[in-house]
């Protein structure tokens, strides 16, 4: 699948998104878990996501307009706690107002690190989602960082943990497969969740 990505704007708090229009999916995850460097990769742009090595670079929303008329919405990660406290109260009122009052969101891209499966502040974010019946498309990334029977193991605690009915997918910003691997995973999950 061949899609494009360009970017739109950043927005620090709800109201100052564009006008809902399209199918809108937001991409979430803990801080630190590779959203940008997921969606710099996923749609073969490198300069698409500003990317850090720090946790936390992600502080707003940012949007992005899809060659097929849908959106992406790049959320800032939870769980960071070197931030000044007003400014995590920011980022979560932010997020919370986005899942609440987005009327066109359709779904999330949920980013989990495969090295770290049953965190609590996955499962806390995994409660919260699931109160307010948001679809989840849950993407195990930086899966080149174990071996394959690791692997194996770490994708089968997540299913556990989280009651998950279908494996997810694993992801790695090494290598194309992933990528094309993706975009299957990501329209058969998006033709289930709009029947």
């Amino acid at each position: 699948m061949d899609v494009k990505a360009e970017f739109v704007c950043s927005a620090a708090r709800y109201d100052q998104l564009p006008s809902p229009h399209g199918d809108e999916f937001c991409v979430l995850g803990r801080s630190n878990v590779g959203k940008s460097s997921f969606i710099n990769h996923v749609f073969g742009d490198y300069g698409l996501a500003r990317v850090s090595k720090k946790p936390g670079k992600t502080t707003l929303a940012n949007y992005f307009k899809l060659s097929d008329g849908s959106v992406w919405v790049d959320l800032p990660g939870y769980g960071f706690a070197r931030a000044a406290k007003s400014e995590q109260n920011r980022w979560g009122v932010l997020i919370e107002d986005y899942c609440a009052k987005r009327p066109n969101l359709t779904g999330g891209i949920w980013l989990l690190d495969v090295r770290h499966p049953g965190l609590d502040i996955d499962r806390m974010a995994r409660q919260w989602f699931s109160a307010r019946r948001l679809p989840l498309l849950p993407i195990l990334m930086k899966c080149d960082k174990l071996t394959s029977a690791a692997l194996r193991r770490h994708v089968a605690l997540f299913v556990k943990e989280f009651g998950l009915t279908e494996t997810p997918a694993v992801y790695s910003i090494t290598t194309v497969e992933y990528r094309e691997a993706f975009w299957k995973r990501f329209e058969q999950w998006r033709g289930s969740i709009s029947k």
